[in-house]
């Protein structure tokens, strides 16, 4: 009875390690596929190459090892020449003593260009040997972990080969492979030189020039990536510059922290450590400095050049994420208004506004244009959408809006720009896409609609001067004459008041029940009260502007008193009252 009780267990226990080790596997081939895909590219480039280069430099090395041996038609020559001379002596009873031929050695020159090439033509064939056991060892890798049947087990091989390939460098041992084959292109490049240096002068000194620029070229492309990290090229000497580069500058920096410190135990007083003139202050920044740049640069020679630049690009500047998202904007595939619609809802509140003031910024707006084109085709009226999906998209749309309103008051870090509010209020707040809003059955279309006209309405009663559009759009969104407006604009509190009770006013009048988009409406109402935001509330100044609300409601404004049970509603549940104080009132 206990092993028919323990099968089942043991049976589950081995079914959630094969799925365990199915997902492992899942992902562990895709990386092992990109790797051996990246091993297979490069072996497939050095053979191409290596097949046309070995070939070339084999036609001048037959041309020039003849010049390491002595030439036969000199010395025939050479015999030809003495037995003129000896006919000649025989007719004047003269005679010739022989010739004695000494052939001459080959010249440094030659020799150096010998060496060279054939040195060029091992290395290239070494190179190709190399590829050829790096497409072998790529397919052995690959293949072996497909062996045993059990997932766990094609686990456990896949990861032992892994574990070899980091024991045993192969990542340097496959680097390796162009690395022999530029140096033997250069190889052969200084003997090519050379060689015409012993034949023609002029055309020397042609190719000197050409290879001169080739060689500056390339040391160029080698060492930018060790200066640079966002550098795209590089070469595979590039990996060896970076460890000699850093190398130099951490010696640099030692020697430097070294001298600098003997002269801060001289000059900068130990018992009291007050450094007071101004060579001591800057020796003390000098030492920082070297010491800074000591830790910095060992840390890279203990990160490596990949994980290096990898190091640099997660420590750049916000800036970059928003350039690739601008370069995401740019792509024709995002003319599909449903995959911008997700992306809209996907992006965080902070990123809109930065995406939308930095590109104002830039002269380059593509999230703006495709935000207003995504608004138009979601707009009350528009056909194409069924109504669910069209209200999603709208609101997905006026979440992004509200957010780009709310920067103008709540810091984003972004530099606020006067052009991307006037934008809102033209082309995505305009009063008779607003006025459509703000009667749509949807309760959440409705509030979000409304806290984007009011967050830009106390916006723009700070601005001055007053135009007569804004102050138009500021009469049709508060529903105040713009003459009582404008004679107010100066008394700040007055215009905020306006607004908190139009805002207040046309959010709740038409609301039966509960409402249902409350955080939206209670995060503006907030911010409209200057009491913080509802992370950081303001609790005190929050519950004066409410009261006071409240008692405008009950005194003097008759709009507001068919809601002023619902504020204080909202409001209680916003900051919970203790048992000891009052409920909110007029008195």
């Amino acid at each position: 009875m206990l092993s028919r009780l323990t099968i089942p267990s043991a049976t589950a226990h081995e079914d959630s390690v094969n799925k365990m080790w199915s997902a492992y596997m899942e992902e562990a081939e895709k990386y092992d596929e990109r790797m051996s895909d990246a091993w297979k590219g490069d072996a497939d480039g050095v053979l191409v190459f290596t097949g046309l280069f070995s070939a070339t430099v084999a036609a001048f090395i037959v041309e020039s090892y003849k010049k390491l041996s002595p030439d036969s038609g000199d010395q025939t020559v050479l015999l030809l020449e003495h037995i003129s001379q000896q006919l000649a002596g025989f007719a004047n009873n003269t005679f010739v003593p022989p010739a004695t031929y000494s052939p001459p050695s080959p010249t440094a020159s030659i020799i150096c260009v010998n060496a060279m090439w054939v040195l060029s033509l091992v290395l290239s064939i070494t190179s190709a040997l190399s590829a050829t056991l790096m497409q072998q060892w790529a397919r052995r890798y690959i293949q072996l972990p497909q062996v045993p049947s059990v997932q766990a087990e094609r686990a456990r091989v896949r990861s032992y080969l892994y574990l070899g390939t980091l024991k045993y460098r192969m990542r340097y041992a496959v680097e390796t492979t162009p690395t022999l084959l530029h140096l033997s292109v250069f190889l052969f490049f200084v003997g090519f030189v050379i060689f015409f240096f012993t034949i023609h002068k002029t055309v020397a000194i042609v190719l000197s020039i050409s290879v001169g620029l080739f060689g500056v070229a390339y040391f160029t492309l080698t060492i930018l990536p060790c200066i640079d990290h966002i550098c795209p090229y590089r070469t595979p000497m590039s990996r060896i510059c970076w460890y000699l580069w850093h190398t130099l500058l951490s010696f640099e920096a030692f020697f430097r922290r070294f001298l600098l410190k003997r002269l801060h135990g001289l000059l900068v007083p130990y018992n009291v450590g007050d450094v007071r003139t101004c060579p001591q202050r800057k020796l003390v920044e000098w030492f920082e400095s070297s010491d800074s740049a000591l830790h910095k640069h060992g840390k890279r020679l203990k990160d490596g050049f990949r994980k290096s630049i990898v190091q640099g690009a997660l420590a750049a500047p916000v800036g970059v994420d928003l350039e690739a998202l601008a370069w995401l904007f740019d792509l024709p595939a995002l003319a599909d208004r449903s995959k911008i619609e997700k992306f809209v809802e996907s992006i965080p509140g902070e990123t809109i506004v930065q995406l939308m003031y930095a590109s104002i910024g830039s002269g380059s707006i593509p999230f703006r244009d495709h935000l207003h084109a995504l608004l138009r085709s979601c707009a009350p009226g528009t056909v194409g959408l069924d109504e669910d999906a069209r209200k999603r998209r709208l609101l997905a749309c006026l979440e992004a809006i509200h957010h780009i309103s709310k920067a103008s008051i709540v810091p984003y870090e972004v530099t606020r720009s006067e052009a991307v509010l006037s934008d809102l209020r033209i082309n995505f707040a305009n009063i008779r896409l607003m006025r459509e809003l703000w009667a749509d059955s949807d309760p959440a279309i409705r509030v979000t609609a409304r806290s984007i006209c009011a967050l830009l309405a106390r916006r723009f009663l700070r601005r001055y001067p007053l135009t007569d559009s804004v102050l138009a759009w500021l009469h049709d969104v508060m529903g105040i004459p713009s003459n009582i407006i404008f004679d107010s604009f100066y008394d700040r509190a007055a215009v905020d008041r306006m607004n908190i009770d139009s805002f207040v006013h046309g959010v709740l009048s038409n609301q039966s029940g509960d409402l249902q988009n409350e955080q939206t409406f209670v995060e503006t109402l907030v911010i409209l009260t200057n009491a913080g935001s509802q992370t950081d509330l303001r609790r005190s100044i929050f519950e004066t502007e409410i009261s006071a609300l409240v008692q405008r409601a009950e005194q003097n404004d008759h709009r507001l008193h068919e809601v002023v049970d619902k504020v204080r509603k909202i409001s209680e549940r916003v900051v919970p009252r203790t048992t000891a104080e009052p409920p909110i009132s007029s008195n």
